[in-house]
């Protein structure tokens, strides 16, 4: 919330007439009444995160690696480019940047242990004070050569309720996650032009209110879509009439419209030791949990090598991190 600039006139008017008052109107004539910034005023941020990681599963519930350590790494600018704190659009930005994972026990003859690299750009709006729309375009590309380069486009809407709910605020968002061209994101799910849509919640605690450096998060959500995006219909299947591979007699897999659950703890703690100048420094740890509620994601996990058949497929995954990061 902002002070506006009609508060300001108000303010700078009531001093004037005081320091009048007491005769010295000449001295109150040269106080400086701050503007209001230009909407146009331009802002850098950049953010740079490191997580080490059990296990990589990526948010629609695939499990890529559950072997050795994966580390993934986050690095991007933004630019503020519209700011107007009393309107109706408050603030647009534009980013970009990429994200790498990293497997300590691919060691492919040329990729090393690089086992996935994205990149992105996209907008973000925030508006009515507490809204904000983004749109995402992004390449997920394997250096290894194990899926073709997926191409997406993600649209987002969250709403930030603390404001009024400073204590427990959930954070309520929706993600509409469209898979437009290159593999199945998903392995087995439909190639190109569909998508699966998340649901979620961000409950936050700031427990600096209470004297401990440190703020929880609760990230929740769980993804439903398209039976179409989880079930190919040609995957060991010549008939198309669904993915096979699931459970005894190779049965065919689930059209469910629900693909994971999951739910966690992040604790992130400020590095304040480190100098403002230097950017603003954290450490994160915790955990989180995956329900894998979709058959034909526990059948990929046969195709990328995280279990040997659909029987000793993993249902319920739990993935343990530290890390840091830095933001400016």
């Amino acid at each position: 919330m902002s002070i506006g600039r009609s508060g300001s006139t108000l303010v700078a008017g009531a001093v004037a007439l005081g320091v009048s008052c007491l005769g010295s109107a000449a001295w109150a004539a040269d106080m400086p009444v701050k503007a209001p910034p230009p909407p146009f005023e331009f802002d850098v941020h950049g953010f740079v995160d490191v997580s080490f990681k059990n296990d990589y599963i990526t948010p629609r519930g695939l499990l890529v690696t559950n072997t050795g350590l994966t580390t993934q790494a986050l690095m991007g600018l933004a630019l503020d480019i519209y700011k107007d704190k009393g309107g109706f659009i408050n603030l647009v930005s534009v980013y970009g940047g990429w994200w790498a994972d990293t497997w300590s026990k691919q060691n492919h003859p040329t990729a090393r242990n690089l086992n996935e690299v994205d990149w992105f750009l996209g907008v973000s709006v925030k508006f009515a004070q507490n809204w904000k729309f983004g749109v995402e375009y992004s390449e997920f590309i394997s250096p290894p050569g194990n899926f073709r380069t997926e191409q997406n486009v993600e649209l987002s809407l969250a709403y930030d309720d603390s404001g009024w709910n400073p204590w427990f605020p959930i954070n309520p968002y929706v993600k509409l996650f469209y898979a437009a061209n290159g593999s199945s994101t998903v392995v087995v799910g439909k190639v190109g032009d569909t998508y699966d849509v998340e649901l979620g919640i961000v409950p936050t605690f700031d427990l600096n209110k209470a004297g401990l450096p440190v703020v929880l998060t609760v990230p929740t959500w769980v993804t439903v879509g398209p039976s179409q995006y989880w079930n190919s219909g040609f995957f060991n299947n010549p008939l198309g009439t669904g993915n096979r591979g699931c459970g005894a007699a190779l049965a065919f897999c689930s059209h469910d419209n629900v693909g994971v659950f999951s739910t966690g703890l992040t604790g992130k703690t400020s590095l304040s030791s480190i100098p403002k100048r230097l950017g603003n420094w954290y450490a994160k740890y915790g955990f989180q949990y995956y329900n894998i509620i979709n058959d034909n994601l526990r059948l990929a996990q046969t195709v990328v090598g995280t279990a040997p058949t659909f029987a000793g497929s993993h249902r319920d995954v739990w993935v343990g991190f530290l890390g840091f990061g830095m933001g400016f």
